[in-house]
Parts: structure tokens; C-alpha cells; sequence
């Protein structure tokens, strides 16, 4: 809804402002800095000068969108931050539906349109952002948003700013440690066999089936909870807490009943190999015991984000991606093998979501059996 008064009105205009302001900013500096880079990151993985090249002719077109990607993510939080969750859908699904149409009429060639090449792939994906980004740009001007972005508040204003980074840079970390802890478990993992990475691997892909729809509702609970502790209804927040947890919770239980009811027939899709797939049932089997655990780990820290909380929230992730979770991989590996990491997982998920419970119950409202009743 609209801001009561103007004074509020302004600070909301002016945050809005400020953060399309540096998404641009953090656009340019990713397109200068990714490029520069690449090169050196892609001579890291391999020695291939055939794949190394065709890698940079992607990458460069890619890093090339990189403003319009940044622009793009700021209104999609700001479509679901006043509540129009149905705008950022059809957005990314157009933006998505071009990019899988262009992929082949631009790498292959179409009619009039040359075949591109891996070019082609880069150029689908950008044009795909783009039209997310058009599409948005439409909605603000067909159904203004209340949220207006004005010229008058672009100037310095060094404590916004910090707020805004004060959320942000712990909302990026949040993201980017789970890549960390991946790379970590791979590198316990990789003396053993690559047969215990490619189990871990099928792990994560079958694990984006319940993160999914759980950062699904974490992403729709951020600004519900953000609207009620903005207006003072800390039993509200109290309740959205609540209801959110059992959800997560209850994804995370039928999770844990697949894994632990046919782990072979999940493995049997991506390998045929008989010695993988009763593995990785064995995996499966030991790793899913962490699945409902996590659930109050990642509610906990999506409301503290919605309460403005970054550094609470990435305290939660980084304890459990790095503070228990890699030590307790590292030591249960030397004991137990690879048995030990897959172990791991369910004991750091436990300790991190007592840790999350604490942490959320000293940083989240208090709430007072008035409000409660209200």
C-alpha cells in the first residue's frame, strides 16, 4: 500500500531510487570485471584452448547483459515487495520462453538468421533478460507502482547506502556459500572416486525439487513480514513465522519419505550403472535425515531478512555451510570415508537449526499478548 505520510512516501522513493541506481552501477562493474577475468577463471578448470574459446565468446556476450540482469532483479524485488507476485511470474516466464526459443533458431539459424553458434546460446539469453526487463518496464507505465523511482532523490545519502548494503552484501553471501561448501565436499570427496562426486552432484540437482518451492515461500514471506513489522504487528510476524515453518517443514518431510522410500529408482535417473545407483541409494538414505532440520535453518533465516536482519540471516548460513558443516565433513570423512560426508550432512543440520532457533528467537520481535490477540 501507499505510504501514510509524505515523510515515509519519501524514504520509500528514496530507497527505490537508490537501489536502481546501483544495480546499474554493480551492472558495469560486473560487465568490466567479469570479462577481465574470465579468462583466467576458464584457464582454471581446464587446459583445453578449444573449449577455453568457446567459453569466452560466451561469456563476453553474456557479461555484456549484465546491467540489464541487474536492473531486471531490482524490479522483480520491488514488484514482490508491494505484493504483485504474478507480475515477476509472467516476467520471468516470458523471459525464460524467449530464451528457449531463441537458443535454437539463433545457434542453428532460422530463415534469414545465420547460425551463431555458442554466440547464438549468449545472445537467447540476453535477449531474454531483456524482454523481462521491456515487460516490467510496460507494467510500471500500464499500472504505475506505488514505489516510484525519482531523479530528485539521486544524491548521496551515505546511511541509506550503508542500510542498503547492510542487507544486500549478507543476502549475497547467503547465496554464494552453498557454492563454497559444494566445492569443499568435492575436493573431501575426490580422493576416493569420482563416483562419490557424481552422487553428491545428483544429490544437489534432486535437492532443487524441495528448495524450489521453499525459497518460493521464502520469497513471498519477506515482504509480509516486512509490511507487519513496518506497522507494528508483531503477532502477525509472529504467526507468519509460525505458518511458514510448518509449510517448509512439511515439504521437507515428504523429501525425506521419497529418499527414504525409493532412493534407487531417484538415482536410476541419472545412471544406469548398478554399483552407482545402490551408492547413492546409500547416500540418499543417510544425507535425507537433514532435510526437515533444514527447514527451520532456511525459515529463520528468510524472516530475519524480511525483518531487515541481514547479518542474523548470514550468521544462520554461514554456520551451517561452513562453520559446522565442514569441519564435522571433514573429520567424519577421516573416520568413516565417504559414508562420514554423507553423515555430515544430517548433524550439521541439526546443530544448525538449533543454533537458527537461537539466533532467530533473540534477533526476531518480541510479541505481547495484546498483539497476539489483536
Amino acid at each position: 500500500s501507499t505510504p501514510s505520510n509524505s515523510s515515509a512516501a519519501s524514504d520509500v522513493y528514496k530507497r527505490q531510487t537508490h537501489g536502481v541506481f546501483l544495480a546499474v552501477i554493480h551492472g558495469l562493474v560486473m560487465t568490466a570485471g567479469c570479462i577481465w577475468a574470465v579468462p583466467a577463471f576458464l584457464w582454471a578448470f581446464t587446459q583445453d584452448a578449444g573449449l577455453i574459446d568457446l567459453g569466452l565468446r560466451y561469456a563476453v556476450i553474456v557479461f555484456a547483459f549484465s546491467t540489464i540482469l541487474s536492473v531486471d532483479l531490482v524490479y522483480e524485488k520491488m514488484f514482490q515487495a508491494v505484493g504483485r507476485m504474478q507480475v515477476t511470474m509472467v516476467g520471468l516466464s516470458l523471459g525464460c520462453l524467449v530464451n528457449i526459443i531463441g537458443d535454437p533458431i539463433l545457434i542453428f539459424g532460422l530463415g534469414p538468421i545465420p547460425a551463431m553458434g555458442i554466440e547464438g546460446a549468449a545472445w537467447a539469453t540476453g535477449l531474454g533478460q531483456t524482454v523481462n526487463l521491456l515487460f516490467y518496464a510496460f507494467i510500471c507505465h500500464w499500472r504505475p507502482l506505488r514505489v516510484e523511482v525519482r531523479r530528485c532523490h539521486l544524491h548521496w545519502d551515505i546511511e541509506l547506502d550503508k542500510r542498503l548494503y547492510g542487507i544486500g552484501i549478507p543476502a549475497a553471501l547467503n547465496m554464494g556459500l552453498s557454492s563454497v561448501f559444494l566445492v569443499a565436499l568435492n575436493h573431501l570427496l575426490a580422493p576416493f572416486s569420482p563416483t562419490y562426486i557424481f552422487i553428491l552432484g545428483v544429490y544437489y540437482k534432486l535437492q532443487t525439487f524441495l528448495s524450489m518451492p521453499t525459497n518460493g515461500i521464502i520469497q513471498g514471506v519477506r515482504p509480509l513480514i516486512g509490511y507487519n513489522y513496518g506497522a507494528g504487528e508483531l503477532g502477525r510476524v509472529r504467526s507468519i513465522y509460525r505458518t511458514t515453518l510448518v509449510l517448509n517443514g512439511l515439504i521437507m518431510l515428504a523429501g525425506l519419505v521419497i529418499c527414504l522410500t525409493v532412493p534407487d529408482v531417484l538415482m536410476s535417473w541419472f545412471t544406469s550403472r548398478q554399483e552407482t545407483i545402490a551408492a547413492g541409494a546409500s547416500a540418499l538414505s543417510i544425507i535425507a535425515w537433514g532435510s526437515v532440520p533444514s527447514a527451520l535453518s532456511i525459515t529463520a533465516s528468510g524472516a530475519l531478512e524480511g525483518l531487515g536482519k541481514g547479518n542474523p540471516s548470514f550468521a544462520i548460513t554461514l554456520l551451517r555451510y561452513v562453520v559446522i558443516s565442514l569441519p564435522a565433513a571433514w573429520l567424519l570423512c577421516r573416520v568413516f570415508g565417504p559414508d562420514g560426508v554423507w553423515h555430515a550432512f544430517w548433524i550439521f543440520e541439526c546443530l544448525a537449526a538449533l543454533a537458527a532457533w537461537k539466533i532467530y528467537d533473540y534477533y526476531a520481535p518480541a510479541v505481547t499478548t495484546e498483539k497476539e490477540s489483536t
